[in-house]
């Protein structure tokens, strides 16, 4: 009889709320990231498409700047921390025990954008480049595309400025020639204005791991399997993503997440997923990708070696999804 209202009462519940309800309260993770934007769409999905609730888990975002996303992670005040991968490995380099545990953007969906008058980057020899900072990634990145197309850092000028909106306002004003690293939607108001793509990224940059997550080697050890439905979440969602028959729900989920306007959305949908495909590897761990950012830290002196990618992710983890 107990057996038989039990089954009678979940059969109800699926009745007038259409999906299943937990038997357990859901376990909560709380994580540190950045303000939302086209690269946090994976979580937006995992969130809004019942990803996280499918494993029964409870997400709980704290948003800060990029630099204190890792540091609030090491602090113990969050269990995981979505974070630019150079971050994570710095702190790691410098005797930090945190780990990753997969990935969230892949390649490097940025584009070089200029005033119009230039027209490729060797036109920017001997010209004023908005940058954010000297140990900003994009800075690293920018400076290695150049060198590799025989452009040396002294043969132009970086004026470090700050993020994306004070780089899109900085060509905008004629005060730098040109930003050496825009996304949506900066870069889209920037064309539309009439200014010049100069790189493609992807052109360049084939392997990435852009993003990752990370987390404690202790936190790692009591809460593994918790962490894997995690990025098992994760993966369905970067997987909904991909998905071309998603278009147009994932077009409407960024315009009521990120607040943006239905155009914004839609030149953003083609930019990040079939152009850049930011989420192609779902939540796995590309090791080209890691390799290529561990050597891009190295080679400007941001870690004083080239350690193996494996050493920066735990393996028991990995062999567990």
């Amino acid at each position: 009889m107990t057996r038989l209202m039990a089954r009678l009462c979940t059969i109800s519940l699926l009745v007038l709320f259409g999906r299943a309800v937990p038997l357990y309260a859901a376990d909560k993770i709380t994580l540190s990231s950045t303000n939302p934007t086209a690269f946090d769409v994976d979580f937006v999905v995992a969130r809004d498409k019942g990803f996280f609730d499918a494993e029964n888990l409870e997400v709980e975002p704290t948003y800060m700047t990029p630099d204190l996303v890792i540091k609030a992670l090491i602090a113990g005040t969050v269990d995981l921390a979505r974070s630019g991968t150079h971050f994570g490995i710095i702190a790691a380099s410098r005797g930090a025990e945190i780990k990753i545990i997969g990935g969230s953007n892949y390649g490097y969906p940025y584009q070089v954008i200029g005033n119009p008058q230039f027209k490729t980057l060797v036109d920017l020899r001997g010209q004023k480049i908005a940058g954010a900072s000297l140990a900003s990634i994009t800075t690293t990145i920018f400076k290695d595309v150049m060198q590799r197309r025989g452009i040396p850092p002294t043969a132009y000028t970086l004026l470090f400025v700050g993020g994306s909106p004070e780089r899109f306002q900085a060509v905008a004003s004629g005060l730098v020639a040109a930003s050496l690293a825009e996304a949506p939607p900066y870069n889209f108001r920037s064309i539309e204005a009439g200014r010049r793509v100069l790189l493609n990224y992807s052109d360049e940059i084939k392997n990435l791991q852009y993003t990752s997550f990370f987390v404690t080697t202790k936190s790692l050890a009591q809460k593994r399997a918790m962490f894997a439905r995690y990025m098992r979440a994760i993966g369905q969602a970067m997987r909904w993503i991909n998905d071309p028959s998603n278009e147009k729900a994932a077009i409407e989920l960024m315009v009521r997440r990120l607040k943006v306007d239905q155009a914004i959305a839609t030149q953003t949908y083609k930019f990040m997923i079939p152009e850049n495909q930011a989420f192609r590897h779902e939540g796995m761990i590309d090791s080209p990708g890691l390799a290529e950012m561990i050597r891009l830290l190295e080679s400007d002196k941001m870690i004083v070696k080239r350690d193996s990618w494996q050493s920066f992710v735990d393996p028991s983890l990995l062999s567990s999804k």
